[in-house]
């Protein structure tokens, strides 16, 4: 035989087969067999060593050292030549480690938080990690998934609809995760075969949900593998798997007769796997766990293995395993468990909750859970029951004094968590803990990154009319061509000529055809329904497809012939004088120009606009997701609103505020809308950490326009 890594060697130093074949047979005698049956490996991964290592650990290998012995030889541990020392904080990656740019990205941010928790807390014991579900998903598979996820919502609303005409009252989740089931099962107990009575399923102590597989053994709470069963069935099976429950044995008329009901019952693949699986060992049962606990997607790993080769842990780690990477599902079947409401459509807070359930999930917590499903699923079974992991005979009674309600990571875990998660969290947490810690504690700040890049469409797609002599823009407005199926009564006044007389029948004929359609331009002027010009001959006037409109257009570039809004605005530049600030907005169309724009929006006409000249002091620069501060007063009181900057409004001069989770409740979107900055007693810019903490923003020098096309 050839050893592995041997053969990389001589399969990475020599370009050629012929180069390999001369190697093998000359230097070490190799049969002719032997070199044609190893040519067509490759060994991924051994090549990026260095020359120098190479060249120190080959002789090793000659000698007939094993791979990871021959690196020992040579003073190198063979799983870590390729990784520097352990140091405090994670080093950048190399630009073409990953090739994947989202990937790289990805594991370059993480890099990032990591540091940034070590600076403030110093080196970790462990890290806990979970992927978002859709990071590593192409866009084509995250449409299918979104498109899956709407149909399971419809058919949701539909059996709730359903269960309530059933049974004269909305359901609870309980309820309709049964209904469902039984609907799925078409009625029918999945092991016993025998009829459910519709009538009873509400009914406690008569039907069950049961893990196939049960949850002790693989942690898995998906939906695929849940059955509805009776009581009776459920406390029979215990934590076995139905074929074990169903006497063990592939040949035997019960198994035969359930495995017909599966194979003819419309049941998803997925479920139809958990039902018909016939062996699940106590080898199989820790992958199948491993499997369900552990997220093995590539980003994942990758971060990982740098955590795990790179970082210098906390003294008191010990030798236990570091890093824990935990499912998506994990994570929602813990969060559900302990009470704690994803309000996904509230506030971005969800992500901090998520990021507490992950940092609880300890080994020994998983443990402790197995524990409990271990003793839920035996609760009624009788006392000589044999494992079906282990074969020997459990001790129910010892298993029953095991912790009944499903295990937390601490006391008040829940309620620690959600006073945190609150605007006070302070006054929430009382009673929790002592005084010192309590004074540390600080609300939640959503982090976010700002946005500086120089790019961008310089206007929008739309060019509309200035015109005859750019007589609209004189009166600060323009016109673009509106199909008559987008038309609404309230359109009419705006559109060009409506006031002619000459046009006056158009309009009416316009105005009559809405009123019979209440208002809806599809049906008033659909394909078989065209409108043509009133003429006032028998002859019939031109057909009618579109009109023109006004609206105002205080502003804009003029693009071949007519004006456009404009497009990207990169950012806002704030002055100050005499105890007033005025904004002026740099936009992706002022790159092309050699001198900074100078005038402050405000709701007066663009050419009345206050030129900012040697007497106004410039103060920041506001980009998407800088942290603003704005000081008023508000009924003779002093008022602070405070949020990431969202955008300029040049025909107001307002400005426009994130709340920093994009708290619905407390404005539409999370917006906090038309801050108007002229009178404001203050205005301060912060930088935001990675952590969320506050920096005032230093003095600032204005910066020139970024070249055009340039980031």
């Amino acid at each position: 035989s050839i050893d592995q890594g041997f053969l990389s060697f001589a399969l990475t130093c020599y370009k050629t087969d012929e180069d390999i074949r001369d190697y093998l047979r000359k230097e070490h005698g190799f049969e002719t067999s032997v070199i044609e049956a190893v040519l067509p490996l490759a060994f991924d991964g051994f090549g990026r060593m260095s020359k120098k290592a190479i060249e120190k650990i080959l002789p090793f290998l000659e000698k007939g050292q094993r791979y990871d012995k021959a690196a020992q030889s040579a003073g190198y541990h063979h799983s870590l030549i390729n990784h520097p020392k352990r140091q405090r904080y994670l080093p950048k990656p190399a630009a073409d480690t990953f090739r994947n740019p989202v990937v790289y990205r990805a594991i370059n941010q993480a890099r990032k938080m990591v540091n940034a928790l070590i600076k403030a807390y110093g080196p970790p014991s462990a890290i806990h990690i979970e992927l978002a579900r859709d990071l590593s998903r192409p866009f084509n598979e995250r449409k299918t998934i979104e498109k899956q996820q709407n149909e399971y919502r419809t058919n949701k609303k539909q059996h709730c609809e359903q269960f309530e005409e059933d049974f004269d009252h909305p359901p609870n989740n309980r309820e309709l995760e049964k209904y469902r089931l039984y609907k799925e099962q078409h009625g029918k107990c999945a092991y016993s075969l025998q009829s459910i009575s519709l009538n009873r399923l509400c009914e406690p102590g008569y039907v069950e949900v049961d893990h196939i597989l049960p949850f002790s053994r693989s942690f898995n709470d998906s939906k695929n593998n849940k059955a509805l069963v009776l009581t009776a069935e459920n406390r029979n099976k215990g934590n076995r798997t139905p074929f074990e429950y169903l006497g063990n044995d592939a040949t035997s008329p019960g198994w035969k007769k359930f495995e017909a009901w599966v194979n003819s019952t419309p049941l998803p693949y997925g479920k139809k796997k958990c039902l018909l699986r016939q062996h699940l060992s106590a080898e199989e049962s820790e992958k199948f766990k491993e499997r369900n606990l552990n997220d093995t997607r590539y980003i994942c790993k990758e971060f990982k293995t740098m955590l795990e080769k790179q970082l210098k842990w906390h003294e008191r780690a010990g030798n236990s395993p570091h890093c824990v990477v935990v499912t998506g599902q994990l994570t929602a079947l813990l969060r559900h468990r302990w009470g704690l409401i994803k309000k996904r459509e509230e506030s971005d807070l969800h992500h901090a909750m998520d990021a507490a359930v992950v940092a609880a999930c300890s080994r020994s917590l998983v443990k402790r859970m197995a524990n409990y499903a271990k003793r839920d699923e035996l609760e009624e079974v009788r006392a000589d029951y044999i494992d079906p992991e282990t074969g020997e005979v459990l001790d129910i009674a010892q298993l029953r004094n095991i912790e009944k309600e499903f295990p937390t990571p601490w006391p008040h875990f829940r309620a620690e968590l959600r006073a945190r998660l609150s605007s006070n969290p302070r006054e929430q947490i009382k009673g929790m803990m002592d005084e010192t810690e309590l004074a540390n504690i600080q609300p939640v700040r959503v982090s976010r990154m700002p946005t500086r890049l120089g790019t961008g469409q310089a206007h929008e797609e739309t060019i509309r009319s200035m015109g005859r002599g750019g007589k609209l823009i004189d009166e600060e407005q323009s016109s673009i061509k509106k199909p008559l199926s987008q038309l609404k009564l309230k359109d009419l006044e705006n559109i060009v000529g409506a006031k002619d007389p000459r046009n006056k029948a158009l309009i009416d004929a316009i105005k009559k055809r809405l009123e019979e359609y209440n208002d809806k331009g599809e049906k008033a002027f659909g394909k078989d329904n065209p409108l043509y010009k009133p003429a006032k001959m028998a002859n019939r006037g031109p057909l009618i497809r579109s009109v023109k409109l006004k609206a105002v257009q205080k502003s804009g570039l003029r693009v071949r012939g007519g004006i456009a809004d404009n497009g990207a605005m990169l950012r806002v530049d704030i002055f100050s004088k005499d105890g007033r600030f005025y904004g002026v907005p740099i936009y992706v169309a002022d790159a092309a120009s050699k001198e900074l724009p100078n005038r402050a929006a405000t709701s007066k006409p663009e050419r009345e606009w206050p030129v900012m000249d040697a007497s106004y002091e410039f103060l920041f620069s506001l980009h998407k997701n800088d942290w603003l501060k704005v000081v008023d007063k508000k009924n003779g009181e002093k008022r602070i609103r405070e949020g990431y900057y969202d955008g300029f409004d040049r025909s107001t001069g307002t400005i426009n505020l994130w709340t920093h989770d994009r708290n619905q409740n407390i404005g539409k979107e999370g917006v906090i809308r038309s801050i108007g900055i002229r009178t404001v007693q203050a205005l301060e810019k912060y930088h935001v950490d990675m952590l969320g903490r506050l920096y005032k923003a230093s003095i600032e020098q204005r910066q020139p326009l970024p070249l055009a096309g340039k980031r």
